[in-house]
C-alpha cells in the first residue's frame, strides 16, 4: 500500500512537471507584419506634340563705350540699339539665320518702286540733316547707314508678308523696271591687297545721287573657303563732305553681314576702317587706301 501511494505521487509530479515544461516550450506568437501601400504612378498624358524647351538667352545692351554687357536673361533674344550702336550691330539685328539683307533685296525694293532715293527712306532733303565735321563724321554717318538699313529691312519685312496677288504685282513692276532701265552704274575696280574682290561679286546696287551727290552701294559676294561657299554683303555709304562744282569729296561709311563669320575675308577688314574718304569727278568715284595692312583700289562709274 505504501508502494502504491508513492508510485500515485511520484505519477503527480511527474505529470505536473511535464505540463509545465510543456506549457513553457509552447511558440510565442509572432507578429502580423502588413505590407504598406505602394503609391499609384500615373502616366503621363501625350498630347502629339513634341515638347521644345525655351533656352534662355542674353540680352545685351551696348553702352556708350562700345562696352556690350549682359543686363538680363530672357527666352528670346532682343537687339537694343542705340546711338552708339555700331553699323555691324545692326546688321546683327537684321540677321534671321541666314536671311540677310542683300543687295538683291534692296535692288528688288527699287525696282517695285518701294523707295526711289535715301532721301525718301529717311525724310531728309539731301541727308543734309547729317553735317560733317572732324570730330562727328564716322558717328553721323554711322547713325545715318544705319537708319537707311533699317527703313530698308522694313521695307523688305513687309513686302515678303505681301498676299500671292499683291506680290505677282510687284514682280511685274520689278520686270518693267529692269525694261526700261536707263542708268547703269557699275564697278569698275575692286582690289584690296591685289585680290580682285570685283570677280566674286553677284548682285550691286547703287542708289540714285542725292542733290548733294550721297549715295549708297551694296554687293553680294561669294566666295570659297576651305571647300565651302561663303556669302557676306557689304554696305559702303558715300556721303558728299565737300564740293567744288567738278569735284566732289566723300567720307565713305562702310559695314558688312556675313552668312559665315570670316573675319579674315578682305572686305571684312575695309569695312572695319574708320577714315575711308572717295573723290568723284565726272561719272567716276575712287577710293584709295593704304594703311593698317589694308591696301584698297576701287573705282566706280555711277553713270550719273
Amino acid at each position: 500500500m505504501l508502494i502504491c501511494k508513492k508510485i500515485i505521487c511520484a505519477a503527480a509530479v511527474l505529470f505536473c512537471v511535464t505540463g509545465l515544461f510543456a506549457q513553457s516550450l509552447d511558440m510565442p506568437e509572432m507578429p502580423t507584419v502588413s505590407m504598406p501601400d505602394m503609391p499609384t504612378i500615373s502616366s503621363p498624358t501625350m498630347d502629339g506634340k513634341f515638347y521644345k524647351p525655351s533656352v534662355p538667352q542674353q540680352k545685351k545692351t551696348t553702352t556708350s563705350s562700345g562696352t556690350t554687357t549682359t543686363t538680363e536673361t530672357k527666352t528670346s533674344t532682343e537687339t537694343v540699339l542705340s546711338d552708339a550702336t555700331t553699323t555691324e550691330d545692326l546688321l546683327l539685328s537684321l540677321l534671321t539665320n541666314s536671311n540677310l539683307l542683300t543687295a538683291s533685296d534692296i535692288s528688288g525694293l527699287y525696282s517695285s518702286g518701294s523707295f526711289d532715293t535715301l532721301s525718301s527712306l529717311t525724310g531728309l532733303n539731301g541727308l543734309s540733316s547729317y553735317g560733317y565735321s572732324t570730330s562727328t563724321s564716322d558717328m553721323a554717318t554711322s547713325l545715318l547707314l544705319r537708319e537707311i538699313l533699317q527703313k530698308l529691312n522694313e521695307l523688305k519685312i513687309e513686302q515678303n508678308s505681301a498676299s500671292a496677288a499683291e506680290q505677282e504685282v510687284i514682280a511685274a513692276k520689278v520686270q518693267d523696271s529692269e525694261t526700261f532701265k536707263t542708268r547703269n552704274p557699275s564697278i569698275l575696280r575692286f582690289k584690296i591687297n591685289n585680290y580682285s574682290i570685283k570677280d566674286s561679286i553677284t548682285q550691286e546696287f547703287f542708289s540714285e545721287p542725292e542733290p548733294d551727290g550721297s549715295f549708297l552701294l551694296t554687293a553680294d559676294r561669294k566666295y570659297f573657303l576651305n571647300n565651302k561657299a561663303c556669302t557676306e554683303t557689304f554696305y559702303l555709304l558715300f556721303k558728299a563732305i565737300k564740293s567744288n562744282g567738278s569735284m566732289t569729296t566723300f567720307s565713305v561709311t562702310p559695314s558688312i553681314a556675313q552668312g559665315t563669320e570670316n573675319k579674315n575675308s578682305y572686305v571684312y577688314k575695309l569695312c572695319q576702317l574708320k577714315d575711308l574718304t572717295a573723290e568723284k569727278t565726272g561719272n567716276l568715284v575712287v577710293v584709295h587706301y593704304d594703311d593698317n595692312g589694308v591696301a584698297a583700289d576701287l573705282l566706280l562709274d555711277i553713270d550719273k
